[in-house]
């Protein structure tokens, strides 16, 4: 595990995304939306968006094409957005899910709804063993721990999957 990412686990404050209005209001070149993207990022998930896949992204409509190379808010907003959950969903399942919540709100909206949990989320640790009693968890060994953490994954990662799926599956009718 990288340091940026141990730190990221022990102290809850540096799991804390901008908001809408926090985002640099000034035009950015793709180095300069990576290294944004990369520094809320990387203290998070340990994990990187390359200049590779922000071409892809933007090839696969999943992030609206940049205005001549020249990129804003909402591109840096949805950079953030895919890098965290790059992992978890394809590019056409982020296509969707992104293009479905952007018509149904403005992007500014959708952004700060969706970072304004993530902060909550992540500063409560409210994320962590929700379902277990206060007892149970001192009582777990670290094997347990890890068990029950990555059951806990991969559990919320099928709901989310399913969640998709249904509204995709609603909006093909």
């Amino acid at each position: 595990m990288s340091k940026p990412l141990n730190q990221s686990f022990e102290n809850n404050n540096l799991m804390i995304l901008p908001h809408w209005s926090d985002l640099p209001g000034f035009d950015l070149h793709l180095d300069q939306l990576i290294e944004l993207t990369n520094g809320y990022l990387r203290p998070i998930t340990g994990d990187i968006v390359t200049k590779t896949m922000m071409h892809n992204y933007f090839k696969a409509d999943v992030l609206v094409a940049p205005d001549k190379k020249s990129y804003h808010k909402i591109h840096l907003a949805g950079a953030i957005i895919v890098g965290l959950l790059k992992n978890i969903f394809s590019l056409e399942e982020l296509r969707v899910a992104l293009q479905y919540i952007i018509d149904n709100e403005s992007p500014q909206k959708s952004y700060d709804h969706f970072i304004t949990l993530f902060n909550q989320e992540a500063a409560n640790d409210s994320f962590k063993h929700f379902r277990l009693a206060e007892q149970q968890q001192q009582e777990m060994s670290a094997a347990e721990v890890i068990r029950y953490d990555a059951l806990e994954a991969f559990l919320f990662w099928l709901s989310a999957k399913k969640a998709l799926h249904r509204v995709i599956d609603a909006n093909q009718q």
